[in-house]
């Protein structure tokens, strides 16, 4: 978990984008391509391997959905209208797979999750921390480093560049559209090389994103952007923060409460200074279920969220008002990919234009002023747009089966740290349905390694809890 928040944020869509670093400085600041996290799988997946072998007395009719997810997928990249993409897909989703029956047959063997817990601390606190560093200036330094490096002055002029850090609705208008964009192109005398006739440069798209990433005051830590980071912190937050619980125990009870205040704090700051909307609103569904799973009676605790919900949602809508004001831009992008989706589901209902290829779909369907997609931006109409209804079934089984049988049933402080991760994995699961977390491995990844650790660790307390 420690590298894949701080390595494998991107996407998997824009593998294409990351090189193989050079040099110990490339290794320690830049994100790594996922065949270095596949090589790292490879001792996970033989590790899997020989628990298989020494534990196939314990079994689960759970253990059957994933392989028939993947089934699905592989059926559904036969006929794909891009093979290659569905080929990187199904690349990704095998890792999965072996996350999920690793956290199952190996990880559930520490129901404590003692020694994972301490790495994953390791790795939400340098994100959070570079996402601090961020806010507190680093963003602003790397504005203006760009101006200053070679790659950027040679590529851009200065008055593009600084058009573009400064004014960013107008480079996201020019992103949306491509006939602004060539006239941007003109309009600045940009390099020879992007005046193409007939398709972009594929750096073009890259380097604009970047752009438009860095000149908003939205941080994104060590992850893709903003929402990504939105995303790791409601998955992990719950989790970390009963670590610095458990790791300070030789303090006080009042020191530690102090401590692990301060800590979760941070995170929400954090979850706060990304920007991101979904998130907000899953941070407080996850503080309800938190609330509704505590021991405390039943008319307080229903009073309890209520009243949060009431002053979340009060603050929620204050602080975005001029968004919503002005349209709620990212919201009716969203619904216009929605809907491309969900036509595309109707028109491929059984095995969908193949894993990967809602970017094709939505290039022959987008209007002229809506903004490029490369993925739905909800995982679920996705996979019914990507691999058919079948295939979107069962991921929603998938995760919706372990999180509701695994649910706390009473209380926190029978097994905290089973509580705690589900409740990470419920905001994770949530956050899906307006983001694309499946396709970013430093997220994917430790979801369904947890995933198949909570549904082990459930089976084990089940089987020793149970009366004889």
């Amino acid at each position: 978990m420690l590298i894949g928040f701080l390595k494998l944020g991107t996407p998997i869509i824009l593998q294409d984008q990351i090189q193989l670093p050079q040099g110990l400085l490339e290794w320690i600041f830049l994100p790594w391509p996922l065949s270095v996290g596949f090589g790292m799988l490879m001792l996970w997946s033989a590790a899997i391997l020989w628990h298989l072998k020494a534990r196939s007395s314990r079994r689960s009719p759970l253990l059957l959905i994933p392989l028939c997810w993947f089934a699905l997928q592989c059926a559904a990249s036969i006929n794909s209208l891009d093979q290659e993409l569905s080929w990187l897909m199904l690349k990704h989703f095998l890792p999965l797979i072996a996350l999920f029956m690793g956290g199952y047959f190996f990880l559930s063997k520490d129901p404590g999750l003692g020694t994972l817990s301490g790495y994953a601390l390791a790795g939400m606190v340098l994100c959070l921390w570079t996402a601090t560093e961020q806010r507190m200036g680093g963003l602003e330094a790397t504005r203006e480093l760009i101006y200053q490096e070679p790659y950027w002055q040679q590529t851009y002029p200065e008055d593009f560049l600084q058009k573009a850090l400064e004014d960013p609705a107008w480079l996201q208008s020019i992103r949306r559209d491509p006939s602004l964009l060539q006239e941007a192109v003109e309009e600045f005398h940009l390099s020879s090389g992007l005046l193409s006739s007939s398709e972009q440069p594929p750096f073009l798209e890259r380097d604009l994103g970047f752009l438009e990433k860095i000149g908003k005051d939205r941080v994104f830590g060590t992850l893709f952007y903003p929402n990504a980071l939105a995303s790791g912190i409601l998955l992990c937050l719950p989790w970390a923060t009963l670590t610095v619980w458990r790791l300070s125990h030789r303090l006080q009870i009042p020191s530690r409460y102090l401590l692990s205040s301060c800590f979760c704090l941070w995170g929400l700051i954090c979850l706060g200074w990304s920007g991101s909307k979904g998130g907000w609103l899953v941070g407080m569904m996850s503080a309800s279920l938190l609330m509704l799973v505590s021991a405390i009676r039943l008319k307080l605790k229903l009073g309890l969220t209520c009243m949060l919900l009431a002053l979340a949602g009060g603050a929620f809508a204050w602080k975005y008002a001029d968004y919503f004001n002005q349209g709620a831009t990212s919201l009716s992008a969203r619904i216009t990919y929605w809907e491309a989706a969900w036509d595309n589901s109707l028109a491929h209902p059984l095995l969908g234009s193949g894993p990967g290829t809602f970017l094709r779909v939505f290039s022959q369907v987008k209007s002229e002023d809506a903004e490029m997609a490369r993925l739905t931006h909800n995982d679920y109409l996705q996979q019914a747009s990507d691999s058919g209804w079948p295939s979107a079934l069962v991921y929603l089984a998938w995760i919706g089966l372990p999180l509701l049988v695994a649910r706390p049933r009473n209380g926190l402080s029978e097994r905290p740290v089973q509580t705690a991760v589900w409740l990470g994995l419920c905001g994770w699961a949530l956050q899906n349905f307006i983001e694309f977390g499946l396709y970013i491995p430093g997220l994917a990844w430790p979801f369904f390694l947890l995933l198949g650790w909570l549904w082990g660790t459930h089976q084990a307390w089940q089987k020793t809890s149970s009366p004889k």
